[in-house]
Order: C-alpha cells, then sequence, then structure tokens
C-alpha cells in the first residue's frame, strides 16, 4: 500500500508541475472574492483549532480593486488555503495573517503574510521542494510544492521573503485574464441558484466543518453531525434534499448510513465522501450510493458531483436546472 501510495503522489506531483494549454484556463477567477471564501473555509484551523492550543491568530485582509485572472477557482483555493494553513503552523505563540491584492502592471499579486518564526535562508530556497518539511511526521512536505505547482502551471510566479523572528510572505504573481478572451463556468455569478438542505456527516469535526464551508460558499444550507446514528435521527426527508457523508465512521460506514436513508427516503441522493485506498478496496458500489468524490475534497469536484445528482420530486424540474447551474 506504501508503494501505491507513493505512485498516485509522485503522479499528482507530475500533474501539478505540467503546463496546461491555454484552452483549459477557461475560468474567469475573481481572486478578492477567494481570499474572502479561504479565510472563511481555513476558519477551523487558524481560529477554532489554533485557540485550542491556546494560540490567539488575527487575519486581516487588505483587498484592492483587482481585474480577473484566468484559472480555476478550486484550485487556486487550494493554493490560498494551504498558504493560509502554512502560516498558521509558523505561529505557534500566536500572530497575524494578513492577505492582500494588488494590480502589479500586467499581473496581479496576491500576498499573505504572517508574523511567525520565519525561516533561514536555506529553508527559505528550499520550501517549495516535494517531500522537504520542517514539521517532522506531522509535515508531508506536499503542500507548498502544490502550490507551487499550481501557479508554475497557470504561468503565473511565487516569491518568498522570510527573516528568523519576523515573518513570512508569500508573494504570488498572476496574469491578467480580459474577460472577453475566456469562458464563463467558473464565474461566481453561476452559484447562484436553487438553495439546497444538506447533511453532512462526518466524524472528524475539522473535516466536517471544512465541508460544511464548501457547501455554504456554494449557496446551500448545511447541518453538520458526528456520527451515522446522529444523521439519522436528524435526517428529514422532507427537510433534506441531500445527504453528503464520509465512509470511514465507526460503528456505522457511510454506505450502511446511506442504505438506512433509502430505506426512509428513496429519492433522496446520498454523496459519499472516502479515501482513494478506500475507493479501490470495494469491490462493488453500494447501490444506495449516488455519487462518491475521494478526499481530498476540492470545490471543483463537489460542484460538479452536485450539478450530476438527481434531487426529490418535490423540486421542480426548473429548480433541478438552476442546481446543475449553481453546483
Amino acid at each position: 500500500m506504501a508503494a501505491k501510495d507513493a505512485a498516485k503522489v509522485v503522479s499528482r506531483l507530475r500533474d501539478f508541475y505540467r503546463p496546461r494549454l491555454d484552452a483549459d484556463l477557461a475560468g474567469i477567477v475573481d481572486l478578492n472574492s477567494l481570499v474572502q471564501q479561504s479565510v472563511k473555509l481555513s476558519q477551523p484551523k487558524w481560529k477554532d483549532q489554533a485557540l485550542a492550543n491556546g494560540v490567539a491568530i488575527e487575519i486581516k485582509t487588505e483587498l484592492e480593486s483587482v481585474p480577473s485572472v484566468a484559472g480555476h477557482e478550486s484550485e487556486l483555493r487550494e493554493v490560498l488555503t494551504n498558504l493560509v494553513f502554512n502560516a498558521v503552523d509558523a505561529m505557534p505563540q500566536s500572530g497575524s495573517i494578513t492577505l492582500r491584492t494588488k494590480v502589479d502592471g500586467d499581473a496581479v499579486r496576491v500576498e499573505v503574510s504572517d508574523t511567525g518564526t520565519g525561516m533561514t535562508e536555506e529553508v527559505r530556497q528550499r520550501c517549495l521542494e516535494p517531500f522537504f518539511s520542517t514539521k517532522g511526521e506531522k509535515g508531508s512536505g506536499l503542500g507548498l510544492a502544490m502550490v507551487y505547482g499550481i501557479i508554475r502551471r497557470l504561468r503565473g510566479s511565487i516569491d518568498i521573503t522570510s527573516a528568523v523572528g519576523v515573518g513570512t510572505t508569500f508573494s504570488i504573481r498572476l496574469p491578467i485574464q480580459a474577460e472577453a478572451e475566456t469562458g464563463t463556468e467558473h464565474d461566481s455569478r453561476n452559484m447562484d441558484g436553487v438553495r439546497l438542505q444538506i447533511l453532512v456527516v462526518d466524524d472528524d469535526p475539522l473535516v466536517g466543518r471544512v465541508t460544511g464551508e464548501y457547501l455554504r460558499v456554494a449557496g446551500h444550507s448545511v447541518e453538520v453531525v458526528g456520527s451515522a446514528a446522529e444523521a439519522i435521527k436528524r435526517f428529514n426527508p422532507e427537510r433534506v434534499h441531500l445527504v453528503v457523508t464520509d465512509h470511514g465512521m465507526p460503528h456505522m460506514t457511510g454506505r450502511q448510513l446511506a442504505g438506512v436513508i433509502k430505506k426512509v427516503s428513496p429519492d433522496t441522493p446520498v454523496l459519499l465522501l472516502t479515501g482513494g485506498d478506500q475507493l479501490e478496496q470495494e469491490d462493488t458500489v453500494s447501490q444506495a450510493v449516488d455519487a462518491e468524490l475521494s478526499k481530498p475534497l476540492t470545490m471543483g469536484a463537489l460542484r460538479q458531483a452536485l450539478s450530476t445528482l438527481r434531487y426529490p420530486k418535490s423540486l421542480s424540474a426548473e429548480s433541478q436546472k438552476e442546481i446543475g447551474d449553481a453546483a
């Protein structure tokens, strides 16, 4: 299994570092909107988890009026979230994180600065290398490498300034993209539509919270519970349009929960979230599961899954069309 996991990592790294053709960069991305979304999505890490560890972190935004850039919302959101997470890890004694946007010639610059421990020159030069980590067993050494790979594929650049005891700034420069030259696949206006009532089930509070925030950003109403038993208690087919559940939970798996949900309400779709290795270990797909996504979850994959599901009959045909547009 270790060899198989390593092969997957290498394959994903190759994909991240491989430049894309211009035709693939079809989305118009509003970086200011993504900054605000990333702050909200990462709140469980920089606020809740930090406070639980006795660390107080203030997060600030300084956003200028900037043009759109070309890219994929889910990937750039992953970049910003990773940089916020990295900044949090660099502040064991509290501090602040500032996210900035500004026009820089023919590009938009987005910066993530922290007042953390800072990096030595050796670490600064190596921190973007795959598998390089200063976090010991807690770090995979892949987060910043993925950030670099995504920015490189988007024909952008990333600069790092850091001083030990002062802090670090990651500065990303992305080319301005004229709206007329691109499609609207990733336009944030496509997020408007029917507001689904979604029940999220995950025994990991942090993962459940982040999944819920992804769905709220997409414009839906979300309730998060921590177990299959609690989900069964809370499930009401007249109020819940979709169940999103983790698979690897104690006492009752996500597939087993899906079976219970379908017995109560056959028309309610169930989306199963699971690790890639768990997907491979399953010889058959439970008929109670309408779709599956492999973790770690991305906003793009989630939106696509929501657009392909069939929803309860109580939602009109026009509503289902709007759901597809919104997802």
